[in-house]
């Protein structure tokens, strides 16, 4: 069952809900009931008059992976909506993922070498800018891998021309890491963090270590540009 954290109304035209784990964020089609957004809207049904990207997804402004727990922010109007997604475009939807994470320099397959910089860096506890493009990987991709501007013209021409910046920090002596994006592709922080050797507790895909159990990853806290008042809010676990 989904937590209301903020519900729609004429002065916050959104929702904010906390999806829990293992519930899927969005709907497959019209007729799939079982994720966070028709749970959603069985309790604001307003949030089905909302034409977004893609008919069944209606206001979902973001996705969570199956597997994570947290927030998710569901337009209630068009117009909201509208406001909202420009703020995507323009880096200003920030999004805080909370890990308990696992020092394993043993990467999946077909990794890059990570900078020496940068992970000397992390182990000081220092806030780092992870940064890559991505391809995605395995059967039926399930998965993604990060690609380096050093990387083979096969490689780059699979993924794409975008850039992805996660910014990390290890804290609670290197068994924490919070890590913020303001633009997200399938995976990326859990993907980043297993790349910089610091894999998700949990992780089936990117933890070579993954012996069962739960992911210990959550979306924690969003802060964006109020599509009323265009003063930044912030809501969080």
């Amino acid at each position: 069952m989904i937590k209301v954290i903020c519900p729609p109304s004429e002065e916050n035209p959104f929702a904010i809900i906390d999806k829990p784990s293992l519930l899927p964020s969005a709907p497959l089609s019209d007729t799939d009931k079982q994720n966070a957004f028709f749970e959603a809207a069985s309790i604001f049904p307003e949030l089905l008059s909302v034409k977004g990207r893609k008919p069944c997804e209606y206001g979902l402004l973001h996705r969570l992976d199956t597997a994570t727990r947290g927030l998710l922010v569901i337009a209630a109007t068009d117009s909201a909506y509208e406001r909202l997604l420009e703020s995507q475009k323009n880096g200003l939807f920030e999004k805080t993922y909370c890990a308990i994470v696992e020092k394993n320099p043993e990467r999946p397959q077909s990794f890059p070498p990570f900078p020496g910089a940068l992970k000397q860096k992390l182990e000081e506890g220092k806030e780092c800018a992870v940064e890559s493009y991505f391809r995605v990987f395995g059967e039926k991709g399930k998965a993604v891998r990060p690609v380096t501007a050093d990387a083979g013209k096969a490689a780059l021409k699979k993924s794409g021309s975008r850039l992805y910046t996660t910014h990390i920090k290890l804290c609670d002596s290197g068994e924490k890491a919070i890590c913020k994006i303001v633009a997200g592709y399938r995976h990326q922080v859990r993907c980043h963090l297993s790349w910089a050797g610091f894999p998700v507790k949990g992780d089936e895909l990117y933890n070579t270590r993954f012996s069962g159990g739960a992911l210990y990853f959550s979306a924690v806290a969003v802060r964006f540009p109020h599509p009323l008042t265009n003063e930044i809010v912030e809501y969080s676990l």
